[in-house]
């Protein structure tokens, strides 16, 4: 994992993420997202003051923690992916993207999303798939629930 530290007025590095589909269940298509960029900034004085800036803004997009399952137990508002052949699109509440780019699926993972109509969305402070995994059962992770459209 590469890291960036750096004052917001600096501007900020590509943040490339990845995306991988997860059937969590037969009922639950999911997505995991690493991220190879940690960006942590700095204030006027030097000092950090954030540690992981993709997580903040995440939680300022309305991700929460997987151990507040009231929190994430149904869609966002304003969260909606789209899902045509490989290239998935999510789109964030501002109508930026959040991600833009491949998701190669499963057809029971594309099944489960015809069923359901939305997706679990998680990510974490790693790079690690299996470890999100982990994370996500410890409740360490975030995660938002989009509705495909």
């Amino acid at each position: 994992m590469i890291e960036f530290v750096g004052r917001i007025e600096d501007g900020m590095p590509e943040l490339e993420a990845q995306a991988h589909a997860w059937l969590a269940g037969p009922r639950s298509p999911a997505v995991i997202y690493t991220h190879q960029l940690t960006i942590a900034l700095m204030d006027d004085s030097g000092d950090v003051s954030d540690s992981n800036a993709v997580l903040t803004r995440a939680r300022e997009l309305g991700w929460v923690e997987t151990s507040d399952y009231a929190g994430w137990a149904a869609p966002r508002p304003g969260w909606e992916a789209t899902l045509n052949g490989e290239h998935f699109l999510v789109r964030q509440p501002d109508g930026a993207a959040w991600y833009d780019g491949t998701l190669p699926v499963s057809d029971a993972w594309r099944a489960a999303v015809q069923q359901t109509g939305h997706v679990f969305h998680f990510t974490a402070a790693t790079l690690d798939v299996h470890a999100i995994t982990e994370q996500i059962a410890s409740g360490q992770a975030l995660v938002v629930v989009s509705t495909l459209t």
